[in-house]
């Protein structure tokens, strides 16, 4: 006996008309579970067919079953034995006769005795209906071109509707076209019908080619010359070797209520998660497919979650995916649907086509990390004192921008290293000297299943003035957490959009607008009196904040890491990381207030542009000593010293600094750099007194020359201050490089290293000390490998958020007017400065260590994350660079794959 037949199975089909088929398998081996319920299905079809009349079905390796073709044959024969180069693939049989015959196990011992007995019939499988592979799971059986596998699954029966496909081959195309049209209208008719592509170049199990050949909508069958017309010009859009092709055609689906689709697992990761992306606008079946739809938006659904907790249309969709899925017996499908009339249609079935296998291993983590989420989630529902609020937002964009400064899924030491510096303590004790509430001891940053989030609820608190009562800001957190729940698109603008943090234009009248119904008259002009108070405040602290800045750059820190890191962060908090903090917020509230003067009318946009274009920040400084040193008047080591710490990726150890290679990172720019735009001219007397009106109207007694000297030394002192803070941190990360080379560990070992596993590394001998480094990375890689295997959404409102969650397209900022068309380039981390010139460059997020990048002659940037005060946002103004900055995850990944 061969192996083959070793593996070969028989299913048994006994059930009368219209109850569910019992099948057994009887043979040796195992049998994959998804054939039996593939078989059944087949069966089933076939029992519908010939009533009660009893079915066996043997077959060994990968065969395709045409239900439809073997009904015929069955009529005359007891049995069909398919064959494919001369080797039986399968017999099926409706009399005891052939149940006997097939006891013996041995289908080719089985072919010849059914041969004898003469009442069978030959069915010779094409080279399009079989595969080689001997023991391939079922879905090799259902899927193939797009016209095959909707011929099968249309013979078998699910909570859907499939337009049965006309296949037209490209031989009988090139050789009868009148009678390949009158074949179709005899088919359709008049009816409404898409030609549609099936071609052996797509929809393959290692590359699906979607979207590269044409197919045709809402062709009238009846019109000949349009209908061949469609068919020429998919077959053309095939190339060479159209002829051995085919297309297809079915019956148009229209009006649609919704279309979409659905990919049974993450198409990125192969996570478990449905994903589902869906039209309800369009009523056309092509947006999403195509990349028309103007504001794409995509479903996240765990596989385990509960169908009830699901919105209907969206467990619909689900229910049929499960449905596939179990009857395939391929988990990885990438199913293309719409909802018409009630019906829900399938249009397409395929593998998701990646070279990896489900990642299996790191699952179950997986999915206890999502469940202590939803544990730790519900647990902080109720807030805390200092904080009050109602419902608690979190958000991966506002405040202080985790996803763009250490990115959605940090490693432990980026993640540390920012907790550290900044969202552990500093952030509230800014907040507290700078005269909002006093949160010192609450942490801005929280984990859920390994995704850093922003405590919006925390935040909000934090710009509430001390001085106001509590219950008036329970008041003032509860509504604006509620605003922001029903407009989640506005996190990485809450401080624009969502709440007032400072003085501006027409204060009182939107204070009063908004909280009058629960706040009192009195109580809201004091709160406005206070925030005018901090504006004040704050513009007259800017000297002394930069005054701490330059004691950091005299001296950085000492070289080396004998005393432990703690004394070198700590000195790095106190002159680097919060006056940065206090320059950064006194650069928010006099954008603000700028922004403020364009709200209320004072000044138009392209007022605000030619302000803002006049400040000049580090950016712009390194385009100008670049240009020095190209003109000789400045050499190369002094821009290293002054530079040559920048990185992309400001706490990634593993990114390179630029000092690593002068030339590569600096050569293009003193090479290729362009002067700096100039802007000599004075402002306008006329923008000068509308700008002293507007301050007057605000109540603050500012000169307008002393306003916009407050801001253009906030706006530069902010980008200074972190310019500074980074050369000192930068040198940490390379010290941490350092200490790593003699115990074996590179960077991205460090990186998977927490602050304190590397102070516990520092106090044991180096042999130890690489012994168990080596066993906390392992874990923290094994974490990491589960972490990014969830996907969860940039605001985090219910628990059952980390469960499903629908990604709605973002609104970015739009840096400039003007309209740029370039290639586009992809950028993971700092790119190749000669591919640069000329491209629109993609970047997931920007900090300052892209500043090279910006005066290489790029076209234009985009940025997934990021947002109206953002670094990326300042750098593009200054340089007048079109940009659209924080375009959001899911626009983001659809422009990655254009």
């Amino acid at each position: 006996m061969t192996a083959l037949d070793r593996d070969a199975a028989t299913l048994r089909l006994t059930s009368p008309v219209g109850s569910p088929p019992d099948c057994r398998i009887r043979g040796v081996g195992p049998v994959h579970a998804s054939m039996r319920v593939w078989a059944e299905c087949v069966l089933g079809t076939l029992a519908r067919t010939y009533g009660s009349v009893p079915l066996t079905l043997a077959f060994k390796g990968t065969v395709l079953l045409r239900p439809r073709a073997l009904r015929v044959l069955l009529q005359a024969s007891s049995a069909v034995i398919a064959t494919w180069r001369g080797e039986c693939r399968f017999i099926l049989g409706r009399t005891q006769a052939v149940r006997e015959v097939l006891e013996g196990w041995d289908l080719d011992e089985a072919v010849d005795r059914l041969a004898q007995a003469g009442d069978v019939a030959s069915f010779e499988l094409g080279g399009d209906e079989v595969s080689s592979e001997p023991l391939a799971p079922v879905g090799r059986l259902v899927l193939g071109d797009k016209a095959r596998t909707l011929d099968i699954l249309s013979e078998l029966h699910g909570p859907w509707r499939i337009s049965r496909p006309h296949i037209v081959r490209g031989e009988d195309w090139a050789r009868d076209r009148g009678d390949v049209l009158q074949r179709v209208r005899e088919r359709f008719g008049d009816e409404r019908v898409v030609v549609r592509s099936s071609c052996s170049a797509e929809d393959a199990w290692t590359e699906s080619n979607a979207g590269r050949f044409l197919s045709v909508l809402d062709v009238d069958a009846g019109d000949a010359k349009a209908l061949g017309g469609a068919i020429s010009e998919v077959f053309d859009s095939y190339g060479p070797g159209a002829a051995s092709e085919k297309v297809f055609l079915q019956s148009y689906v229209h009006p649609v209520s919704e279309s979409g689709v659905l990919m049974a697992r993450h198409p990125e990761t192969l996570a478990s998660y449905w994903v589902v992306a869906s039209d309800v606008h369009s009523g056309r079946t092509d947006q999403i497919t195509s990349g028309a739809l103007e504001k794409p938006s995509s479903a996240y659904v765990e596989h385990g979650v509960p169908r009830g907790l699901l919105p209907d249309s969206l467990r619909r969709v689900v229910t049929v995916g499960r449905e596939l899925v179990r009857l395939i017996g391929v988990e990885a499908l990438d199913i293309e649907f719409a909802l018409a009339g009630g019906d829900f249609h399938l249009f397409q079935v395929r593998p998701i086509a990646r070279g990896t296998s489900l990642p299996e291993a790191s699952e179950g983590r997986r999915a206890m990390m999502i469940a202590e989420a939803c544990k730790a989630h519900h647990a902080l529902l109720l807030p805390k004192g200092p904080v009050v609020g109602k419902g608690p937002v979190y958000s991966t964009m506002t405040d202080w921008n985790p996803a763009e400064m250490i990115g959605r899924r940090p490693l432990p030491l980026a993640r540390t290293l920012y907790g550290t510096l900044i969202t552990d303590r500093t952030w509230a004790e800014q907040r507290a000297g700078y005269g909002y509430r006093d949160l010192r001891g609450v942490p801005l940053l929280r984990d859920f299943a390994g995704h850093a989030y922003v405590d919006v609820r925390a935040s909000l608190n934090s710009f509430i003035p001390a001085v106001t009562p509590s219950h008036v800001a329970e008041v003032l957190v509860s509504h604006q957490l509620a605003r922001l729940a029903e407009a989640p698109e506005l996190h990485d603008k809450v401080e624009f959009e969502i709440a007032d943090t400072c003085a501006s234009l027409g204060l009182r009248e939107r204070l009063r607008r908004l909280y009058a119904s629960s706040v009192e008259a009195g109580e809201l002009d004091a709160l406005a009196t206070a925030l005018r108070d901090l504006t004040l405040k704050g513009l007259g602290d800017l000297p002394a904040w930069l005054a701490q800045v330059e004691r950091l750059r005299a001296h950085p820190f000492a070289p080396g890491l004998e005393g432990g890191l703690g004394p070198i962060l700590a000195r790095l908090r106190e002159l680097g990381t919060l006056p940065f903090a206090h320059l950064a917020r006194t650069a928010f509230v006099v954008t603000a207030l700028l922004k403020s003067f364009v709200r209320e009318g004072v000044i138009d946009a392209s007022e605000q542009r030619e302000v803002l274009q006049r400040i000049r920040t580090v950016a712009g400084q390194l385009q100008a000593d670049a240009l020095r040193v190209r003109r000789g008047e400045l050499g190369l080591e002094a821009l290293v010293a002054e530079f040559g710490h920048l990185r992309p990726g400001t706490y990634d150890i593993r990114m390179p600094r630029y000092g690593a290679d002068p030339e590569r990172y600096f050569g293009p720019l003193i090479s290729g750099g362009e002067e700096p735009p100039r802007h000599e001219a004075p402002l306008s007397h006329s923008l000068h007194a509308r700008l002293g009106a507007g301050l007057r109207s605000a109540g603050l007694k500012l000169t307008p020359d002393a306003f916009l000297g407050h801001l253009g030394a906030a706006i530069a002192g902010r980008e200074y201050g972190k310019h500074v803070f980074t050369r000192t941190l930068s040198g940490v990360l390379e010290h941490l490089a350092e200490w790593g080379e003699p115990l074996g560990l590179g960077r991205d070992d460090i990186a998977h290293l927490s602050l304190e596993q590397v102070e516990t590394a520092l106090a044991l001998p180096p042999d130890e000390a690489r012994s168990w480094c080596r066993d906390a990375v392992e874990e923290a890689r094994e974490h990491a490998a589960a972490v990014n295997l969830i996907e969860l959404p940039d605001i985090l409102v219910r628990t059952s958020h980390l469960l499903f969650h629908v990604s709605s397209g973002e609104q970015p900022l739009f840096v400039t007017k003007a309209c740029v068309r370039a290639p586009v380039l992809v950028a993971d981390g700092l790119p190749d400065p000669e591919r640069v010139r000329g491209n629109i460059v993609l970047l997931e997020r920007a900090d300052p260590g892209y500043d090279g990048l910006l005066a290489l002659g790029v076209a234009g940037i985009v940025t997934a994350y990021g947002g109206a005060n953002s670094h990326m946002a300042v750098r593009c103004t200054e340089l007048q660079l079109p940009a659209a900055i924080g375009v959001g995850r899911e626009q983001f990944r659809r422009l990655s794959g254009g």
